[in-house]
């Protein structure tokens, strides 16, 4: 009895762990990127001081959450953040804006950027803040 319940135990967690590694295999990884050249070189954006989110229409990024940016390379001006997607969300148009948050202000783009949510991974252009080249 001992033997069968272990076997149970085994094949049931073996069972959930493909599960969880074909489902993830299905879900939409986006690495956002966006230029701050510009803003640097005015000080508009201040390292240090003040952050860059994005924040769009489909979960992880929408509602209050704010998915930070960083700058991985300091020489580039390139600051990117990962996120990933849930395979419920492949075939959905992601409407997304970054914003920079300084102590005077939050700034936001004009424009929205679009992208169609699809599975696997995806590095999307480093584009520069408020651009309208999308």
């Amino acid at each position: 009895m001992k033997t069968i319940c272990l076997f149970k135990t085994i094949f049931l967690s073996s069972l959930l762990a493909l599960g969880a590694v074909s489902s993830s295999s299905a879900q939409s990884e986006i690495t956002f990127k966006v230029n701050l050249t510009p803003q640097l070189e005015d000080s508009i954006y201040v390292p240090g001081r003040d952050r860059i989110y994005v924040k769009g229409n489909v979960f992880p990024l929408k509602g209050n959450k704010k998915v930070y940016l960083k700058d991985p390379a300091p020489a580039d001006s390139i600051y990117e953040a990962t996120v990933d997607f849930p395979s419920s969300a492949n075939g959905e148009k992601l409407k997304y804006n970054y914003f920079i948050f300084t102590p005077q202000k939050k700034m936001k783009e004009d424009t929205p950027r679009f992208i169609r949510l699809k599975k696997g991974e995806r590095e999307l252009d480093a584009l520069y803040f408020n651009s309208f080249a999308w």
